[in-house]
C-alpha cells in the first residue's frame, strides 16, 4: 500500500467518524430542544421546587422557615461554642508563656 492509498483511507475514515459524529450531535439537540424546564431552585428542606428569587432558599411553607431558623440558631450557637472553645484553650497558654518571659 503506498503513502498516496494511506492517507486516502485515513481521510475516509476521518469524514465517517465525522459524519457520525455531526449526527449523534444533531440527535441531542433535538433531545434538549423538545424538552424544557423552567429555571428553578429548591427548597433546602423540603425540596420541592421554588422560585430563583426566594431567598433564603426556603418555599413559603411554616413549617419550613420554623425549620429553618432552627437551623439557623443552632448554627450560630454551634460557631459561639467554637471560637468560645478555642479561646478558653489558648488564654491559660498565652499568659503561661507571657508569664514565662517576664
Amino acid at each position: 500500500m503506498s503513502r498516496a492509498d494511506k492517507i486516502a483511507k485515513m481521510a475516509t475514515r476521518t469524514a465517517g467518524q465525522a459524519k457520525e459524529a455531526a449526527t449523534i450531535s444533531k440527535k441531542r439537540t433535538r433531545a434538549k430542544n423538545g424538552v424544557s424546564f423552567e429555571s428553578h431552585k429548591h427548597c433546602v428542606i423540603c425540596s420541592i421546587p421554588i422560585a430563583i428569587s426566594n431567598e433564603p432558599a426556603i418555599c413559603d411553607n411554616n413549617d419550613c422557615h420554623v425549620n429553618q431558623k432552627r437551623k439557623e440558631a443552632s448554627r450560630k450557637k454551634l460557631t459561639f461554642m467554637l471560637y468560645a472553645g478555642v479561646a478558653i484553650f489558648l488564654v491559660p497558654l498565652i499568659l503561661t508563656f507571657a508569664g514565662a518571659l517576664s
